[in-house]
């Protein structure tokens, strides 16, 4: 295994949404004051916070857009929510590698109720039901 000692890989940054690849500058325009928090990104791997109404939509977008691959939908508590990452893995940029796309949502711990995406990837049914079980969580 190589060790790689470049700090941009290491650490994530914020970046302006004009050095975004397209279909995240799309994202924010399409869903902007949804999209909470800043975009960050690592060496192939993007990051965003979502509204958790908003989670079918912006799966939905990234589906018709060619993300196809749903590799991990993850949950854990934090002291006032139940926060929600799904890991998407797509061929973005110039040299079409895989790169990791993630968007959190964060659950208010007395409103545990997100959107399914499972009719879109049907690999989400399962980490859906284990969340469903482990966290209380109601996914509509």
């Amino acid at each position: 295994m190589m060790s790689n000692t470049n700090s941009s890989i290491t650490h994530s940054k914020i970046l302006d949404t004009k050095t975004l690849p397209l279909l995240f500058e799309n994202i924010k325009k399409v869903f902007g004051q949804n999209i909470k928090g800043p975009v960050s990104q690592r060496e192939r791997e993007y990051k965003a916070t979502l509204k958790p109404g908003f989670m079918f939509d912006v799966a939905k977008f990234l589906n018709l857009r060619g993300v196809k691959k749903l590799a991990a939908i993850q949950a854990w508590e934090s002291e006032k929510n139940i926060d929600i990452a799904y890991h998407f893995i797509s061929q973005i940029g110039k040299e079409n590698l895989d790169t990791k796309i993630t968007i959190i949502a964060f659950l208010p711990k007395n409103k545990r109720e997100i959107g399914s995406i499972h009719k879109l990837y049907q690999n989400a049914l399962q980490f859906e039901k284990e969340i469903a079980s482990d966290f209380r969580v109601v996914f509509k």
